[in-house]
């Protein structure tokens, strides 16, 4: 046995915490001389008179008292008891009737509530595993007659090939008389609180779905559910809490409940997201329109159940799952990249930056990408100009390096468009930070554009303040997919001046919003889905006000190599006058 230094009470050999005050116990043994001591100290009588004075009661008239076994006596007659033992360790209410209920451990010593050892020794205060205090608990229960099982109560007998891991977490089923207690497993974790993020949403759903087929095989049905029912865990999974609808169907019934399984799976869905049921009015062609818009989304399913397209379980989850596989795993491009920068013809010193940098992952066959394509045009002359663009492009790859590419490559990760948008906002709001930081420091007003892409396989996400751009090219034809944030693109919009003035302009240069302006920058945000022979480019104002869309799409077209494309157009623009610094980033996809 193994004493306690702190309490001095005995443990097993193989006990790691003590069972009565929870103090870990040393690996090391004590030697025996050592033992002997420690035990004639707290055994020997100390040689100083000790305290014997004894309290006895004043006197007085007698008092006559009832013995413990009258006195309950007289209670339960009084007051009926409010609780019941079940199976002599659980406790319920008295009138607790089959259904939800709760369940008090009186013998909390028989499983650790925190690591689930069943080690421990009745009467023992703390787990000799993990030092837990074993204390009386209460868990949710479900209570059930014998012959009608159903809820949790149907778990412990199904098969295993069930993905058990979707269903409520059991510690305990227990009978006495013709009732069973089956007692679930309080995780800690939290219900789903709604309204969730449709993505989370779908992978909710297609998880549910698949318990359907799996539970539909066996003829059992699920039930209705509500989102208190569910729990989040990691990575985007789920599991019930409790399952109070489940319950064998005859034959001739499984039809109408496995239907009303799936309705009731499209209605916790739209309780999980808050999605608005609408009636709208629409003629043919903004029917065609809408339901364009809504293909692919958790609208069309929840559409697709109630007008009994979706008409099985394994229908329901197939279409589930091919939504998520769809937004959350990019198929894979080849991203084959070039970028050229160069002072122009009448500057002196040039303040463009760029970064170009590709992650390539191949395992078991199967090739994933990434990259960080980012383009700065610096502001505030010699010594100001070049160190912003330079801390815009390191501050914002910075962050996307430590807190997407480094998760990027983990083999359970997967795509996450919210995500993703976020983390480029971030960078771009660290990159202006940076800058505000080092303009204070050096005592000038510096500033930068920036135009940047997130890319991860097809999938590209776009960040831009300022007037560099962001173009897409595909099928021969260019598309800006940034939004300039200068006096004359405003100007453009309140119709004031045509799109062909904007490279004329004497005010063309001046930009409404920058980084190094204000605290909180307001970052566009833009995504784009990439297919194989599309192309980004990124560019300073001095490409895009040199060499016009028009330019830009004919040498794009007439050059295959990315690099020898930048150079292409970095000439064409110091041919056209070259009045400024040029910065160019070209991504193909193959």
């Amino acid at each position: 046995m193994r004493r306690c230094g702190a309490c001095g009470k005995e443990n097993r050999e193989s006990a790691n915490f003590c069972w009565n005050c929870a103090t870990p116990l040393p690996v090391f043994q004590t030697k025996n001389s050592d033992q002997q001591w420690l035990e004639q100290s707290l055994t020997s009588t100390p040689d100083h008179a000790t305290h014997n004075d004894i309290t006895a009661p004043l006197n007085g008239p007698e008092v006559a008292t009832l013995s413990r076994d009258a006195q309950e006596g007289m209670m339960h007659d009084e007051n009926p008891p409010t609780r019941r033992l079940f199976a002599g360790r659980y406790e319920l209410a008295a009138d607790a009737a089959p259904g939800s209920v709760t369940a008090l451990d009186t013998n909390p010593w028989r499983r650790c509530w925190a690591c689930g050892s069943g080690g421990n020794d009745e009467g023992e205060s703390y787990c000799m595993d993990c030092g837990a205090a074993l204390e009386q608990r209460s868990y949710p229960a479900y209570l059930s007659q014998d012959g009608n099982l159903s809820g949790a109560a149907l778990i412990p007998n199904l098969p295993t090939n069930l993905p058990h891991d979707l269903l409520p977490e059991l510690i305990d089923q227990v009978h006495e008389g013709e009732e069973t207690l089956t007692v679930l497993n309080e995780s800690g974790r939290g219900a789903i609180t709604p309204p969730i993020d449709e993505i989370l949403a779908l992978g909710v759903g297609a998880s549910l779905a698949q318990l359907l087929v799996a539970l539909h095989a066996e003829g059992l049905a699920l039930g209705k559910l509500n989102p208190a029912n569910l729990e989040a865990l990691a990575a985007g999974k789920t599991r019930l809490r409790d399952a109070p609808g489940l319950r064998r169907v005859v034959v001739e019934e499984q039809s109408a409940a496995f239907q009303s399984d799936l309705s009731d799976l499209a209605e916790l869905l739209e309780q999980l997201t808050a999605t608005p049921r609408t009636t709208q009015r629409l003629d043919e062609d903004e029917a065609v329109v809408a339901t364009d818009a809504e293909s692919g989304s958790l609208m069309s399913v929840l559409r697709e159940v109630r007008t009994g397209s979706l008409a099985t379980a394994t229908a329901l989850y197939d279409r589930l799952q091919s939504i998520v596989d769809e937004r959350t795993r990019p198929a894979s491009l080849r991203q084959i990249v070039g970028a050229h920068t160069d002072v122009g013809i009448v500057r002196d010193h040039n303040e463009d930056s760029y970064l170009t940098l590709q992650l390539g992952l191949n395992n078991n066959n199967q090739a994933q990408g990434w990259g960080i394509y980012i383009v700065s045009d610096g502001m505030g002359g010699h010594a100001a100009g070049e160190v912003a663009s330079s801390l815009a492009i390191r501050s914002a790859a910075e962050l996307l390096i430590s807190a997407y590419m480094a998760t990027a490559v983990r083999p359970d990760t997967t795509y996450d468009e919210a995500q993703a948008r976020t983390l480029v906002r971030q960078a771009i709001q660290q990159a202006n930070e940076a800058i505000i930081a080092e303009g204070r420091s050096q005592g000038n007003d510096m500033g930068a554009t920036i135009t940047m892409a997130l890319v991860s396989g097809d999938r590209a996400i776009i960040g831009n303040v300022g007037d560099s751009r962001t173009y897409l090219y595909r099928d021969g034809k260019l598309r800006r997919i940034s939004k300039d944030h200068s006096l004359v693109m405003r100007l453009v919009e309140l119709g004031q001046i045509s799109d062909d003035e904007i490279y004329t302009h004497p005010q063309r240069n001046a930009v409404l919003r920058s980084l190094g302006d204000k605290s909180n920058v307001e970052v566009d945000i833009f995504s784009e889905r990439l297919r194989p022979g599309d192309a980004i480019l990124l560019c300073s104002d001095g490409q895009w006000e040199m060499t016009r869309d028009v330019e830009i799409e004919r040498i794009l077209s007439r050059e295959a190599n990315p690099q020898a494309t930048c150079e292409a157009l970095i000439a064409a623009a110091n041919q056209a006058g070259g009045e400024d610094n040029i910065a160019s980033v070209l991504v193909r996809f193959a």
